[in-house]
């Protein structure tokens, strides 16, 4: 199975952060709120598990894929596997890994390329994927950190998870029925800032 395909093919092509603003129709969920850094990952680790928890309900294993900016020594690799490792998070096998470049204008400076690692991992594994997650901005402050996007699928629904850090997280898929539910479910935590967007597309439907 070639992963990274498999990936493209339930989003519907390539992407890269942004999910719900490049893909229409999607959930935007807020996360954090104010406190301490801790507090503000606590906070949204705990939303982010309850609406995870319903995506990947009965399922046994997550697809996942994890994108970093390339580092500049195998000195940076093995720090961010390490910080993995730390957060539980093992790298199996069977997984595909690629490196690919960042569009970017021509304005003289240096190309930026990201590396990227799919893989599967039994679900048991979902809060440490979404604590890794939520911790991305906040760089030594709070530990284990691999400084990292996630981006987590439901093969069987069709479904992409990504929290883009502590503040918020992007829901899509191309089966409305399934979205229109967690927009239902879970209507409380919503993103106000984009909540007309989402009310035109599953309120009236």
């Amino acid at each position: 199975m070639n992963i990274r395909q498999t990936t493209q093919e339930i989003v519907g092509g390539p992407y890269r952060y942004a999910l719900f603003y490049n893909f229409p129709g999607g959930l935007r969920f807020a996360l954090s709120a104010g406190g301490s850094p801790l507090d503000q990952a606590l906070t949204a680790l705990r939303k982010a598990t309850v609406i995870c928890d319903d995506v990947f309900d009965g399922e046994q294993e997550i697809l996942v894929h994890l994108e970093a900016c390339a580092p500049a020594s195998r000195f940076g690799l093995r720090k961010m596997l390490r910080e993995l490792c730390i957060a539980g998070l093992v790298i199996p096998k069977n997984r595909d890994f690629w490196l690919e470049a960042e569009d970017q204008a021509d304005d003289g400076n240096e190309d930026v390329y990201w590396v990227g690692c799919a893989f599967e991992v039994p679900t048991a594994k979902l809060q440490n994927l979404l604590w890794s997650a939520v911790t991305a901005d906040f760089g030594s402050s709070l530990r284990p950190n691999p400084r990292c996007r996630v981006y987590l699928f439901n093969r069987n629904k069709g479904v992409v998870v990504h929290p883009y850090d502590d503040r918020g997280m992007d829901v899509i898929s191309r089966r409305k029925s399934v979205l229109k539910g967690l927009y239902e479910r879970h209507h409380d935590l919503l993103l106000d800032y984009d909540i007309e967007a989402m009310r035109r597309t599953f309120a009236q439907s």
